[in-house]
């Protein structure tokens, strides 16, 4: 046999895509009357809903279309089918504000078509005709862009959102809200040492210790690399304080174990309440973040608080003239 001959090329693989959902039947592509989001709060943006039965719209949580609007009313509209043929029609629902379908008035039952655009408050709604495929692709798309891909958990764009909102609720109804700020300790050493694939392992299960701990009490984000943010709303100072010890006494104790190699990161918190440390909650991430700091400079592993907010200077009595 020649020296130089080459080994006979293997013929090219055939790449088989395997669908992560079931294939669609025949009845989910009936084309129905739908809604999408198009304006208004940053976490409604791109919301979308078959109208496979009668939708009400508002700002209650227990109607089928919520929306993060406080200038809506709790059950504000509702687009159903049209009695007497396959159309829809949009209704207000004796709404504080009103409902208006491309600049007028909606008095009773209005026909509605595709294009048109509902106006509640400060959100508005795109009707259009879709099929269960159309929502699973913008249930996809905004998964894609709502999840971190690594933990599971949601990402800054989304947690920000949410925030704004929760924010405001805080605000009009003189509630709690509070805010941890975590970080791990020694992942860079662990990259270092084991790779970052074992980096990126951490990173994960420390998400996982995060959601057992927390996920029942608010709202949890990865905010980038080995940093993540938790609020929660109607959750006072010394309950978020305990559920950061939990969860750094958690993360001590658990073995990161992974391709023969155990590792053993160790978290820092930093928390804040609103209105105990800060007077605006839009203040409550950097006063989390400060106490962050501090954790991380005072030895690691620590939880710290955030101060105090101070107490208003008090206006000089009034002099005589």
């Amino acid at each position: 046999m020649p020296k130089n001959r080459k080994p006979a090329r293997k013929p090219a693989a055939t790449l088989r895509v395997v669908s992560a959902v079931p294939p669609m039947q025949q009845e989910d592509l009936l084309r129905m009357g739908s809604l999408l989001v198009v304006q208004g709060a940053e976490v409604d943006l791109g919301k979308h809903m078959l109208c496979d039965h009668p939708i009400i719209i508002g700002r209650d949580e227990r109607v089928d279309f919520s929306l993060s609007d406080g200038s809506i009313s709790r059950a504000h509209c509702s687009v159903e089918r049209a009695a007497t043929d396959s159309g829809y029609e949009l209704v207000d629902l004796d709404s504080t504000n009103g409902t208006t379908l491309n600049g007028k008035r909606v008095v009773g039952r209005i026909p509605i078509e595709a294009g048109d655009k509902i106006f509640l408050g400060s959100s508005v709604l795109r009707f259009a005709f879709a099929d269960a495929v159309d929502v699973q692709y913008h249930e996809r798309v905004e998964e894609l862009v709502q999840t971190d891909g690594l933990t599971g958990l949601d990402t800054k764009r989304q947690y920000d959102a949410v925030f704004e909102v929760l924010s405001s609720q805080a605000v009009d109804e003189e509630a709690k809200l509070s805010v941890a700020v975590m970080d791990l300790d020694g992942l860079k050493a662990i990259n270092d040492e084991h790779g970052h694939e074992m980096g990126s392992y951490a990173i994960k299960e420390v998400a996982g210790l995060i959601q057992q701990i927390m996920d029942a009490y608010g709202h949890l984000a990865r905010f980038g690399g080995d940093e993540f943010v938790c609020c929660f709303p109607n959750v006072d100072h010394e309950l978020a304080i305990e559920l950061s010890e939990e969860l750094r006494a958690a993360v001590e104790a658990h073995d990161f174990c992974h391709d023969d190699a155990t590792v053993h990161p160790t978290l820092c918190v930093g928390v804040a309440t609103y209105p105990d440390n800060v007077s605006d909650p839009s203040l409550l991430f950097k006063a989390a973040d400060d106490a962050l700091y501090r954790a991380k400079r005072a030895g690691k592993n620590r939880v710290e608080s955030a101060h105090p907010a101070p107490e208003p200077t008090p206006l000089p009595p009034d002099s005589d003239s």
